[in-house]
């Protein structure tokens, strides 16, 4: 799917393009430009290696995937949730979602966004990966029950939106508060600005 955000000034500039179907991640890049093309990339969401390596390979599959067709600037994320070398994705059903809040109830977690920043003109690709360190209170049984009638954890890498209801088990953060919904908005800046894109000045 190709959704324009709103047409790119000039023809000299690339077109930014964000190869992601996520609601949040195009709300945090319109924070800084209303100047990007969303295309989903339809990429399936699985990877081997170190927790790292798979936000990492993801992000630039993604990235890789919309720019075969769609030549620019083009952005690829992939966030996951890890506590204890266990890796939490989307939980596919509130089961799911119960284990996944239990796990973090009371303790802390690493929320890891993979980053590519992929420019067709030139052929290059910036790469990283964002780590955010989030702070769970005690959760009761009764909170986690009242959260996922919400059913706001659809959709969510380890079953909860910081942005949403579950600000309220959040005792605090360590790191981009961005990353843990998904696009670490400072290090793409910085990424966008090695390819040759400053969207700040």
């Amino acid at each position: 799917m190709r959704r324009k955000h709103e047409d790119n000034p000039g023809t000299h500039a690339p077109e930014i393009i964000l190869a992601s179907a996520s609601p949040r991640r195009s709300e945090i890049l319109s924070r800084i430009t209303d100047k990007f093309t969303i295309v989903t990339s339809n990429v399936v969401e699985r990877a081997e290696g170190s927790p790292e390596e798979q936000a990492l390979f993801l992000a630039e599959a993604k990235a890789r995937a919309v720019a075969a067709e769609h030549p620019g600037v083009v952005i690829g994320a992939d966030t996951i949730v890890v506590i204890d070398e266990h890796v939490l994705g989307k939980p596919g059903s509130r089961e799911q979602a119960r284990r996944m809040l239990e796990m973090l109830s009371g303790r802390a977690h690493d929320v890891l966004t993979g980053l590519c920043v992929l420019r067709t003109d030139r052929d290059t690709a910036q790469l990283w990966c964002e780590k955010t360190t989030v702070h769970f209170r005690d959760l009761s049984d009764r909170e986690i029950d009242r959260y996922i009638d919400t059913e706001e954890y659809i959709d969510k890498a380890g079953g909860y939106a910081i942005q949403g209801y579950a600000a309220a088990f959040i005792s605090g953060i360590e790191g981009d508060y961005f990353n843990v919904m998904g696009l670490p908005l400072c290090r793409l800046v910085l990424l966008l600005r090695k390819t040759g894109v400053d969207l700040l000045s």
